[in-house]
């Protein structure tokens, strides 16, 4: 009776982190015209700075399931990523993996069908994320460059102004008149 009571407890223990784990292999594909692919996971932690800088430049959210362990055409590394199925229907051939840990740190590997697939072990932060991801996609286009991605850094203040006086924070408009 008591191996029986353990057996049913380790059951129902075991139920909400399945579900917990099923919830983590959900990914989000964004694509670009040129069919190059971003593949985020888990897509439950996909923040909004991130997306909206993939929106800015410029993919579109493609598709979204439940991730799959997968190789390098080399059947070298492994990662979760969209299922064979996908990446051919959408005819992407080459593919960035963005792993969201939290909103300060993500793993990041690319997917090439003549490389096989790259995973650093590097954590990286956003600011790495918008200054890699122009590169990666230069590098993908080759030689034949038809529309490289640029990443400008937006240059802050020297000495930015956080007065909660209204006067003091108001930026005088130049007016040009013309005859």
């Amino acid at each position: 009776m008591k191996s029986i009571f353990v057996i049913l407890l380790f059951t129902f223990l075991g139920f909400p982190f399945s579900a917990l784990a099923d919830s983590a292999n959900e990914y989000k594909l964004y694509k670009n015209h040129e069919n190059y692919g971003i593949v985020v996971f888990p897509k439950k932690l996909i923040f909004k700075d991130l997306e909206n800088y993939l929106f800015s430049i410029p993919f579109e959210s493609a598709e979204s399931g439940k991730a799959v362990m997968r190789h390098g055409t080399k059947n070298e590394n492994a990662t979760f990523m969209m299922p064979l199925e996908v990446q051919k229907k959408h005819s992407i051939e080459k593919f960035i993996v963005i792993q969201v840990l939290d909103s300060m740190s993500m793993l990041v590997g690319i997917y090439d069908t003549e490389w096989g697939l790259t995973l650093p072990s590097a954590i990286v932060e956003m600011e790495t994320i918008k200054q890699n991801i122009p590169k990666t996609l230069n590098i993908f286009r080759g030689v034949n460059r038809q529309r490289q991605t640029y990443y400008i850094p937006q240059k802050m203040p020297s000495k930015p102004n956080f007065s909660s006086e209204v006067e003091y924070n108001i930026m005088p408009i130049r007016q040009t008149y013309s005859n």
